[in-house]
């Protein structure tokens, strides 16, 4: 259960991004206080849909959300088969080895102290984050994860 401020922050995050012109491209499902699937597709393959799931464990936060990929028939996140082929996610690890995740600063905890590499908590995190994910898709899709 998250905090009541983080709650708040999430919320009027979420209502701004739902409002920018580009949400069109998203269907934006919130699952839980700082839980939300967003349902997106590459423009190299506008009719491949893959669901993200992003988590906060305290929103903004000091850390970057959970990515994880969801097969949306069965709601499981351990399928590496719902995951993008897109440069630094590792579908055989259920992963993303980038600087926006928490996976990918776990990996890497040097990121932490780089300043070119740390995460960055201002501003609208969401919007940011779905707005990274959109562009890594559309710039370096290849496939859908086949295992």
């Amino acid at each position: 259960m998250s905090d009541e401020l983080s709650t708040l922050n999430f919320e009027a995050d979420l209502k701004k991004v739902l409002g920018v012109p580009d949400a069109n491209r998203w269907k934006v499902d919130r699952a839980g206080d700082l839980e939300l699937f967003v349902t997106l597709s590459s423009a190299k393959a506008p009719a491949e849909f893959f669901q993200a799931r992003l988590l906060w464990i305290r929103y903004p936060g000091e850390e970057p959300p959970s990515l994880k990929f969801r097969e949306p028939e069965t709601g499981a996140l351990n399928n590496p088969k719902a995951w993008p082929v897109v440069r630094g996610f590792r579908p055989a690890t259920l992963d993303a080895c980038v600087n926006w995740t928490s996976e990918g600063m776990a990996v890497h905890p040097e990121w932490r102290n780089d300043p070119k590499a740390r995460w960055d908590p201002s501003g609208n995190s969401i919007l940011r984050i779905v707005r990274i994910l959109q562009n890594e898709m559309d710039a370096h899709f290849t496939q859908r994860f086949q295992g």
